[in-house]
């Protein structure tokens, strides 16, 4: 019986894992694997998946995603992808690619690093998705986004979905400097016109990547986060992402003295340190300490006969790591004028692919100051945070996801290389990598710290001119099918016709916008989570409905609200942002309920909750088409489509109130000849969200 006892205790803990084997979140945001687990499950349900990650790919409580899968009884785990690293990160770079079976899990495991970017289509032959869990590092040299725009190349040509869990960008959303790479010099160190430092997280870019590649690509966002915040703020605990990128300090010192490769300068104490022979440690730090640059100081070091500078982070909210090491590369040059490296006609440099550009060798090799080198790129800069605006998810405020976010853009063909100026040479495209040698290893590009960073790449099989030196012209975001946009909204609900009009969504692949009314949602939970799992947003319209209790005050209108927003949180885990008032922002009703000891003509009760709502950061909804089944429980699916068919003329966005109470099964039935005639007048359909403001004043 003894014997027994462990195997006893294991069969409990197993028995009260939930299906998605999440757990309580008690860091300051939830990272996009909480929110798949916890909300969104039935994106992976009943799926094979293949998962892209390694040691970095936990949830907030530290459970890797290869184990919350393992212990999905809904789900398949079928094959692991990982990064040059291995699994566990502690792999040499320099080691081979490798296709191994695990020893635990039993399952395939595909290594893919800078020689091995192209997978074999047997590889995918038995999953349903691709999900991908990576911490990025921030850094556009950084390989792991690499490895994402390879997995989603990857998914779109086998014909799979692919879902990005998404993760912090460890150097905050707002950090976004240095040269923009040119195409001529994209590597596995550089795949797509990025700045230096992108500031985007591992999501944001998976959608900034699609814009050229038409993935059928879902982002899950995460829970609570801001742009400002880096990674201190989350209240997560880092995991080291490589063997030289152990520590935050080290991912904030990797821009500042890491991008000197290829130089004679090198780095040191996991990107800490920065020097080289023949330079004075103190007047090094002398210079770099005159520069006056925000969160830092630099304290003289010597490393044998090398001199150099200790990066000293005192602020990392106020350093920026692009800017240092721009100035640590040129006042290192003042002190000691070093041999810029040079790309030539048949081998572009390691410094010039680190920099995505030959133009800061240039201007170093000019010994001009950092000063200019900053300003040589800011109109690039300008350009690009332009160019990233559509494919950003997270603002200043806490970020609440209330659907996941998909992204399918129409894309006529892959995106091409970049046409040269007929008046100028031809850029030579990026070296391919070399066939593997007789000792059976492949040589590779390096990676942030891989041995031996200092020396040149592998020269191309074949010769090609100089690279061109003119500016890219930033690729601008593919423009939707119809610039026209229908909003289906549906109030008061649910109820059982809420069922009746999300199958025929989902039949016509439609999503829309539900307004709930709280006092409706005991009983209903299962409608409403299933609205949420099928991509449908989610907003609020009071708890009762009750004209004379809500317009009373200001103080009785968001106490109704809030109750009625506690049990669609309480339901589906997300509290609305976006809201409905009942009869609409413009009603004259309201002006019979308020109180006259508090509200006049002048003073009314709208005007002070229309306040209070901008204060609370609540957005509210109206609408310009209404299908009148509003007016009488008394109609037929015939007058509501006519109502619709009359209003809408050629306007460039719509808002449509419906109702799916329980009276109202003539809206869902005249729901699918809604949906048809909307589309013969050319217009697409979208969910309702905060950020875009325009849609509340559309009546």
């Amino acid at each position: 019986m003894k014997k027994m006892i462990p195997f006893l205790i294991l069969a409990l803990i197993l028995s009260i894992i939930t299906p998605g084997g999440s757990s309580a979140n008690t860091a300051a945001i939830k990272l996009g694997s909480d929110v798949l687990f916890d909300q969104f499950h039935s994106l992976i349900d009943g799926k094979k998946v293949g998962l892209v990650t390694n040691q970095t790919g936990i949830n907030s409580q530290g459970i890797s995603t290869i184990d919350l899968l393992r212990r999905d009884r809904t789900v398949s785990l079928v094959a692991l992808f990982t990064t040059e690293n291995g699994l566990d990160g502690k792999w040499e770079q320099e080691k081979p690619a490798l296709t191994y079976t695990h020893p635990v899990y039993g399952i395939p495991v595909y290594t893919w690093n800078a020689s091995n970017r192209v997978p074999a289509p047997d590889m995918y032959a038995h999953m349903d998705m691709l999900l991908v869990d990576l911490q990025d590092s921030g850094a556009r040299s950084h390989s792991y986004i690499t490895t994402l725009r390879d997995s989603m190349l990857a998914a779109k040509q086998q014909g799979k979905p692919i879902l990005v869990l998404d993760r912090p960008n460890p150097l905050g959303g707002k950090l976004v400097d240095g040269p923009l790479l040119e195409p001529a010099y994209a590597s596995s160190i550089g795949t797509d016109t990025l700045p230096t430092a992108h500031g985007m997280t591992i999501g944001e870019l998976a959608q900034f990547f699609n814009r050229n590649i038409g993935a059928d690509l879902t982002v899950v966002p995460m829970q609570g986060y801001t742009r400002s915040m880096l990674f201190q703020d989350t209240g997560l605990t880092w995991v080291p992402i490589s063997p030289n990128l152990p520590t935050l300090t080290s991912v904030f010192g990797y821009l500042a003295t890491g991008h000197s490769a290829g130089t004679p300068l090198r780095h040191d104490d996991n990107y800490t340190w920065i020097g080289g022979e023949g330079i004075s440690s103190s007047q090094y730090a002398d210079l770099m300490n005159a520069s006056l640059l925000p969160g830092v100081v630099f304290l003289p070091e010597t490393k044998g006969t090398a001199g150099g500078v200790n990066v000293q982070i005192t602020d990392p909210h106020q350093f920026n790591p692009v800017k240092t090491g721009i100035y640590a590369l040129a006042n290192a040059r003042q002190l000691y004028p070093f041999p810029v490296p040079k790309s030539t006609e048949t081998e572009i440099s390691l410094f010039d692919r680190m920099m995505g550009t030959d133009k800061i060798g240039n201007l170093l090799e000019q010994n001009k100051a950092p000063q200019e080198i900053e300003a040589s790129y800011q109109q690039q800069l300008a350009s690009f945070r332009e160019q990233r605006n559509p494919f950003l998810i997270y603002a200043d405020e806490p970020y609440q996801p209330l659907i996941p976010i998909h992204s399918k853009p129409i894309v006529a063909q892959q995106a091409q290389p970049q046409k040269p100026n007929p008046e100028e040479k031809p850029a030579p495209p990026a070296p391919k990598p070399t066939t593997p040698g007789a000792n059976g290893k492949t040589p590779s590009v390096p990676k942030p710290g891989a041995a031996g960073t200092n020396a040149p790449t592998t020269k191309p099989a074949q010769p090609a001119p100089k690279p061109a030196v003119k500016p890219p012209v930033a690729t601008p975001a593919p423009k939707p099918a119809t610039d026209k946009v229908a909003y289906l909204t549906f109030d008061d609900g649910p109820s059982a016709v809420t069922v009746s009009v999300l199958d025929t969504l989902k039949k016509y692949g439609v999503k829309a916008t539900f307004f709930i009314v709280g006092r409706n949602v005991p009983g209903h939970e299962a409608i409403l989570k299933r609205t949420l799992a099928e991509g449908h947003a989610i907003g609020g319209h009071t708890y009762s409905h009750d004209y004379r209790i809500v317009y009373k005050s200001m103080e009785a209108f968001f106490a109704d609200l809030e109750k009625g927003n506690q049990l669609i949180e309480n339901a589906i885990g997300i509290k609305p942002v976006i809201f409905r008032y009942p009869g609409g922002s413009t009603n004259s009703v309201s002006h019979k309920y308020q109180d006259p000891k508090l509200y006049n003509p002048s003073h009314p009760v709208m005007s002070a909750i229309k306040a209070e709502a901008n204060k609370r950061k609540y957005i509210f909804i109206d609408w310009n088409v209404t299908n009148g089944d509003a007016r009488s429980n008394k109609y037929t699916a015939q007058s509501a489509l006519a109502n619709i068919k009359q209003q809408v003329k050629n306007q460039k966005e719509i808002v449509i109130l419906m109702h799916d109470s329980s009276t109202k099964s003539p809206t869902a039935e005249a729901l699918p000849e809604v949906i048809t005639f909307l589309k013969s007048k050319g217009y697409r359909f979208e969910v309702i969200k905060p950020d875009h403001p325009t849609v509340s004043t559309v009546k």
